[in-house]
């Protein structure tokens, strides 16, 4: 059988719940899908778990899931997933986290923690505490720049342990955390004491610096305080063209968010970031839709979409703003379906997990998927939502089980056994 192209289309945390100022509907009900109706109509529709019900997922879990990596019990923290995304070459031993530029007052509590989200200065503040911080305790410090607010750290130094806990409250309102050592063992209790004292540090340089001082003055949160979470230490996934079992050899990854971005990597994606992209409600899915077909007319295998302002939409709580990115994200999909060989091609449009505008976190909701394949057993829905999913023939899968799918329908899965 002749191995056909797999398109990837996500949009981060897609899922929802019914929103009372929605007439309880999900914003996806709400969404005009028109555009896509006619490929709508001829894919199979239905649930997916991305870790098994009722655990609520992150983006990095399920990632790994989406790509045929079982993340339950081989899970190193997000940190080295984002660092790496962000361009950071990770040694045995490296420490890293995530980590938000927040707002805080001079108590250090939590004013703002994403201190507006879209941060101008982000690279000139990063490049600022590269510059200033130094060595804390003989462990060498990497700060990098992701989107927006975020950042990526990396420690690097003898006998560091992943085995603290955040300084990051996850809330507003109160102040902020010392790391604790989650391990009873000196090396837990060296890191979280060099945590402490790098967010120390990076609060006395940020304090009074003057795009603080000037962004005060302007009435705009200021980035005066980095907050971290996710430790993890490097770990090495089996690449998807090292896999005996699959018949994949180019794929690539189309985002602008380094934590999927660095999951791709090591999962063995060329990770591209078009100009446009930004990670945000406001980027460019064109953009990436276009890239896309140039990378389908030059034979990769994979092809991976990943689209976040969903997502940002959904933790700012932000419905209407939820439905004009899935929107424009339904019109990028609509330039691809047009610019490729539906014969030849695999298409999967879904969500990596639950988001709802009214939780703005995300929560252990299946999401909605919709597969398009030459030959498959169609529904015949004209659009996706949450409610069509759960009548779908595809019913609802779980962890690594829609990966083996698009693998079956793409002629890309050896057979097991005889």
């Amino acid at each position: 059988m002749k191995e056909l192209s797999v398109i990837v289309v996500v949009a981060d945390g897609l899922g929802d719940r019914p929103v009372p100022s929605l007439g309880m509907k999900t914003p996806l009900e709400l969404v005009d899908f028109s555009s896509v109706a006619d490929v709508v109509s001829k894919s199979a529709v239905g649930l997916w778990d991305p870790i098994q019900p009722g655990i609520r997922p992150g983006s990095d879990t399920a990632h790994l899931a989406l790509f045929g990596v079982n993340p339950l019990n081989n899970y190193p923290g997000r940190g080295p997933f984002e660092a790496i995304g962000a361009g950071a070459t990770l040694k045995p031993g490296d420490l890293a986290f995530r980590g938000n530029f927040a707002t805080v007052n001079s108590d250090l509590i939590v004013v703002d923690r994403r201190a507006g989200r879209k941060i101008l200065e982000a690279k000139q503040l990063v490049e600022y505490l590269n510059g200033n911080i130094g060595e804390i305790d003989g462990v060498k410090v990497e700060i990098y720049h992701t989107t927006e607010h975020r950042v990526a750290v990396v420690f690097r130094g003898e006998d560091l342990s992943d085995a603290v806990s955040d300084t990051d409250p996850h809330t507003e309102g109160v102040r902020v955390l010392e790391a604790a050592p989650l391990a009873s063992s000196e090396s837990a209790a060296r890191t979280a004491r060099v945590v402490n004292a790098f967010t120390k540090r990076v609060h006395e340089l940020l304090r009074d610096y003057l795009v603080n001082t000037r962004k005060s003055e302007r009435d705009l949160p200021p980035a005066n305080i980095v907050l971290l979470r996710g430790a993890g230490k490097m770990v090495r996934y089996p690449k998807l063209q090292e896999r005996r079992e699959l018949k994949i050899e180019r794929s690539v990854a189309i985002s602008a968010t380094a934590l999927v971005k660095g999951v791709c990597t090591l999962l063995g994606f060329e990770a591209v970031t078009p100009e446009g992209a930004t990670g945000g409600v406001d980027s460019d899915l064109i953009a990436k839709a276009r890239v896309a077909v140039d990378y389908y007319r030059r034979g990769y295998d994979l092809i991976y979409i990943h689209v976040k302002g969903t997502d940002s939409a959904s933790h700012d709580g932000n419905p209407s703003a939820k439905i004009a990115v899935i929107e424009k994200l339904l019109k990028a999909v609509s330039y691809l379906v047009d610019r490729v060989d539906l014969e030849k091609t695999v298409i999967a449009v879904l969500g990596d997990h639950t988001t709802p505008v009214m939780v703005r976190d995300h929560t252990s909701d299946p999401v909605p998927v919709m597969i398009y394949a030459p030959g498959i057993m169609a529904d015949g829905f004209t659009k996706l939502s949450e409610r069509e999913a759960r009548r779908g023939s595809l019913g609802r899968l779980r962890n690594t089980e829609l990966f083996g799918i698009l693998m079956d329908y793409s002629s890309r899965a050896e057979k097991f056994g005889a």
